[in-house]
């Protein structure tokens, strides 16, 4: 086995001013999302002022320990990089768990390039939620897809959202009251969900599978198994890597070994788990869809 060494940066000046050039464009492509976002000039004139200091910042950054850092940060805010024991109302699990909850949609916006709420309203649509049907979203987050479920077909469903991080809640609920709409919002762990058997005509979830250990989403999906209806559905919705090229080499150096995500992985366990049916698509060039029905009595 050949070891690895790192080799050192003698790209001197030009190295310097293109990580230097990274860090910018990120930094310019937050601060658009933050005006998307507040809709404001006052906002986005404190953008400026920000933009600023974060030049002044990134010198120091690069010079000292160039991009691993950024790294380092995203990873941060997107979720514990080790599967740790997490205590927090009761509930402990060994998946990730975000707790950057006023940051995450920010983030998912700048990872998206603001294509969130149209694919959420696509996994709505694959959705197929029929009135008085009640409905799951596993791993809820900051409740976007049961919100955006609760305003479209789902109008006279009834929601529930449950996820492990009581920050995510507390958003979700907010998120809830500012669109006007009734969803149930409890934290809640998806390895152990504590709904009664034969509850759910939907389970959903999105951008949650890939937080969670091999072991874990085979729990997960034999207890998404468990609360379904007989002929109830199951639809996951999680990140797809971009195709080899320049945005992948972007999204690479921020999220690091995110980008080789493959949800076919996921198709034999979800096949385990005993769901029928099972199907795999696209939601968009960044998502995909897998869906399944749970066998009738």
């Amino acid at each position: 086995m050949h070891s690895h060494k790192e080799v050192p940066d003698h790209s001197g000046g030009t190295g310097f001013l293109v990580r230097h050039l990274f860090l910018l464009i990120v930094a310019l492509a937050i601060l658009s999302v933050l005006y998307v976002e507040a809709q404001n000039l006052t906002g986005f004139g404190w953008g400026v002022v920000l933009l600023l200091l974060a030049h002044v910042v990134a010198i120091i950054v690069i010079m000292h320990s160039g991009r691993a850092l950024l790294r380092r940060l995203f990873q941060a805010i997107h979720g514990p990089s080790d599967h740790s024991h997490y205590h927090a109302q009761e509930l402990e699990t060994e998946g990730r768990i975000i707790s950057w909850a006023w940051f995450y949609d920010i983030f998912t916006r700048l990872i998206f390039a603001s294509r969130v709420q149209t694919m959420m309203k696509a996994a709505v649509s694959l959705a197929k939620i029929q009135p008085g049907e009640k409905v799951l979203d596993v791993g809820c987050g900051t409740g976007t897809l049961a919100v955006l479920a609760k305003q479209g077909d789902g109008r006279t469903a009834e929601l529930h959202g449950i996820d492990a991080a009581p920050e995510m809640i507390e958003r979700a609920r907010q998120k809830a009251k500012t669109a006007h709409v009734e969803v149930d919002f409890q934290p809640g762990l998806a390895e152990d969900i504590r709904f009664e058997d034969d509850a759910f005509d939907l389970v959903m979830n999105s951008f949650m599978m890939h937080h969670l250990t091999p072991e874990l989403r085979e729990k997960a999906l034999a207890e998404i198994y468990r609360v379904l209806k007989p002929g109830g559905r199951l639809l996951i919705v999680d990140f797809e890597p971009p195709k080899p090229g320049l945005y992948k080499s972007f999204l690479t150096l921020i999220i690091g070994d995110m980008t080789s995500i493959d949800n076919t992985t996921l198709l034999p366990i979800v096949r385990s788990a005993g769901f029928q049916q099972v199907e795999i698509g696209t939601v968009s060039t960044l998502a995909t869809y897998i869906s399944g029905v749970k066998l009738l009595a």
